[in-house]
């Protein structure tokens, strides 16, 4: 039986507390507005402290309203509206009922939040955050692909704005809109690849690898930990990898099925090494304390993939949105103190499915005199 949609509106009203000797002249007013745009209403649940009032409004249409009132004047309302119902405030019915509720209780200032959708048979793969954990709602239409492999949990959605966009572990990685984070990320018309031999660490949905093949290279080594991910994509992003998955290997290319850690050692002791190293692995945290696992774990591919870069080599990467500010610091002080020494600058660039501006590093060994 196919589940249905719930829509919750996010209301807040700032009033002129001295104005009202008694919650209920808030509360009252409030009713009796919802029962104008819902149906009856009724009071099932009251707390009240010496900072605050709460309550729970059992209202028509399958519909539930909370309303907290705060010593400070402020006045949080939530209405939880069901199935067809939720059509009772579309827009221009929300501006209004705004507007009715600002006129009974004589606000100051007030603001609704768009609708969040939950419940329905698309509404769980409709939202995601930014790189500061800020909540975005995408045009999902169709989920073309849903499963867990041994690594994670890879989706590809497809969006009405982006085309299908692959998400692993709840976070967008790639969609086929997104052809300027790989460009970025190469740094095109900036670097000539002609006759290097590359290392891409990551890069499951196959687009970085299709892009440096169009760059003339000698040989371009990739190293993906899962399988599943390169199987999914070389289906359902298409416009993005290209050819690139359809074989392990080609006169221009190799795929390693593999974890980058140990292949990176493994280069190592075979003194192979290379002009160019791509890590388009995991986002960098947003803090350090929490994450240590994560941050020792990029730590490690820098350090060893500058084992494997030739002197005069670049190690490219991708950090994190223009928004992460600390995260985007701390990731620059863990450069700074790295092993060889390094320098390093930066660019970004707007994607379109992140729906943010995204920071690239460009990294080298110092040059000593």
């Amino acid at each position: 039986m196919e589940t249905e949609s719930h829509s919750t509106f996010l209301m807040e009203f700032h009033t002129q507390q001295e104005k009202f000797s008694s919650p209920d002249e808030l509360i009252s007013p409030i009713k009796e507005v919802l029962e104008k745009y819902i149906g009856e209403v009724k009071e099932v649940y009251r707390r009240c402290s010496d900072q605050s009032v709460s309550l729970v409004l059992d209202c028509a249409q399958k519909s539930i309203a909370t309303v907290q009132l705060k010593s400070s004047g402020l006045v949080l309302l939530n209405i939880d509206v069901g199935g067809e119902d939720s059509s009772v405030f579309n827009q221009e019915a929300l501006k209004q009922f705004e507007k009715d509720v600002k006129e009974k209780l004589g606000v100051v200032a007030s603001k609704t939040i768009c609708p969040i959708k939950r419940g329905g048979p698309l509404d769980r793969f409709r939202y995601l955050t930014s790189s500061d954990e800020r909540l975005l709602e995408y045009d999902v239409d169709r989920v073309v692909a849903d499963v867990h492999s041994p690594f994670q949990h890879i989706q590809i959605l497809h969006t009405i704005n982006f085309g299908n966009l692959l998400v692993l572990d709840d976070l967008q990685n790639l969609a086929e809109s997104d052809l300027v984070y790989t460009e970025t990320l190469i740094q095109r018309g900036k670097i000539d690849y002609t006759g290097k031999d590359v290392l891409i660490l990551g890069a499951g949905d196959g687009a970085l690898l299709w892009e440096l093949l169009k760059e003339n290279p000698n040989m371009v080594t990739m190293v993906e930990i899962d399988e599943t991910v390169m199987k999914l994509c070389s289906q359902h992003l298409r416009s993005a990898c290209g050819t690139a998955l359809d074989s392990t290997t080609g006169p221009h290319h190799r795929i390693i099925v593999g974890d980058c850690l140990a292949e990176l050692d493994k280069l190592k002791n075979e003194n192979v090494q290379f002009d160019f190293v791509f890590s388009d692995l995991t986002d960098i945290p947003l803090s350090i304390k929490p994450q240590n696992k994560e941050w020792q774990f990029l730590l490690d591919v820098m350090e060893k993939s500058l084992s494997v870069l030739k002197p005069n080599g670049q190690f490219l990467t991708h950090g994190s949105g223009v928004s992460s500010v600390q995260s985007l610091a701390d990731f620059e002080l863990h450069l700074k103190n790295l092993e060889p020494r390094v320098e390093f600058k930066r660019c970004q660039a707007f994607v379109p499915s992140f729906m943010e501006d995204w920071v690239f590093y460009q990294v080298w060994k110092m040059a000593y005199e």
